[in-house]
C-alpha cells in the first residue's frame, strides 16, 4: 500500500536531477530543497493550467532546464546501473570459487569498451584537420540514448536557435542537415561544469569584476554586448 511518505520519497527522488525553479511556477522555491510538499502542489497546478490553456508551457529548448552529460558521467553512470551485469557476473563467480582468481585484469573493461566502441553517441574522428578535432571537442549533442532517438523525431522549435545559447553554444557551428540546432558545439571561452550546466565568464557591472554564470544565473536578466 502506498502512503503519504512513500509517494512523497519516489516523487523527490524523481526530482533529484531535474528540480522545479522559480521561474517555472508561481511561488519561491527555494534551491536547496529540491522536493517539497508546496512544490509538488505548485508542479500540480501549473501543469493543470497548461493543459487546460490557461498557462503557457515551459521552454524546454531554454539551456535553463538542460544539462550536459560529458563523458566521465556516462562512464560512471555505465558502472553505477551495472552495464552487461558485469558486476553481477563478477559476485557470483567470486561467491562460488571463494576467492578473487575468477576476476582478470580486463574483466571490468566492457564498462568502457561499450562506451567507446560500440555506443551511438561514439563516433570515429577524421584526424586531417587539426582545426576538425578542435571542434569535435567542443561538440554538444541532442541525439542519441536518453535524448532525441532519430532525425524524424527533430522538431522545428528544436532547430530554432534559443535565445537562451547566446555566449553558451555557438551560433553558426554545427553540420548543415536536419540535425541544426541539436547538433551545436561550445562557444569559444565556455566550460562545462561538473554540475552538467555550461559556465561563460561574463562581466558583472555592479561589481567590475569578471565572473562564471550559468543559463540559469542569466534567466530574466539583461545581458548586453559591449561597444
Amino acid at each position: 500500500m502506498l502512503t503519504y511518505e512513500k509517494i512523497f520519497a519516489q516523487t523527490k527522488k524523481a526530482f533529484e536531477d531535474s528540480k522545479p525553479s522559480s521561474s517555472t511556477v508561481s511561488q519561491k522555491i527555494e534551491d536547496d530543497v529540491p522536493v517539497n510538499p508546496d512544490a509538488i502542489m505548485a508542479i500540480t497546478e501549473k501543469l493543470l493550467a497548461v493543459n487546460k490553456g490557461q498557462a503557457e508551457p515551459d521552454e524546454r529548448d531554454s539551456l535553463e532546464f538542460k544539462r550536459i552529460h560529458t563523458p566521465d558521467k556516462l562512464f560512471a553512470e555505465r558502472i553505477k546501473m551495472d552495464a552487461g551485469k558485469i558486476r553481477r557476473i563478477a559476485m557470483r563467480r567470486v561467491s562460488k570459487m571463494r576467492n578473487l582468481s575468477p576476476i582478470g585484469v580486463a574483466h571490468f573493461d566492457p564498462y568502457t569498451e561499450g562506451l567507446i566502441v560500440s555506443h551511438p553517441l561514439s563516433s570515429p574522428i577524421e584526424e586531417t584537420n587539426p582545426l576538425s578535432l578542435v571542434e569535435q571537442s567542443r561538440r554538444i549533442t541532442q541525439m542519441g540514448p536518453g535524448g532525441i532517438p532519430s532525425d524524424d523525431s527533430i522538431t522545428e522549435d528544436a532547430q530554432s536557435l534559443h535565445p537562451s545559447v547566446f555566449g553558451f553554444l555557438s551560433c553558426i557551428g554545427g553540420p548543415e542537415s536536419s540535425r541544426i540546432g541539436v547538433d551545436t558545439r561550445l562557444a569559444w571561452g565556455a566550460n562545462v561544469g561538473s554540475d552538467g550546466k555550461i559556465y561563460q565568464k561574463l562581466l558583472n557591472r555592479r561589481t567590475g569584476k569578471l565572473q562564471y554564470v550559468s543559463p540559469d544565473d542569466l534567466s530574466g536578466r539583461v545581458v548586453g554586448i559591449p561597444q
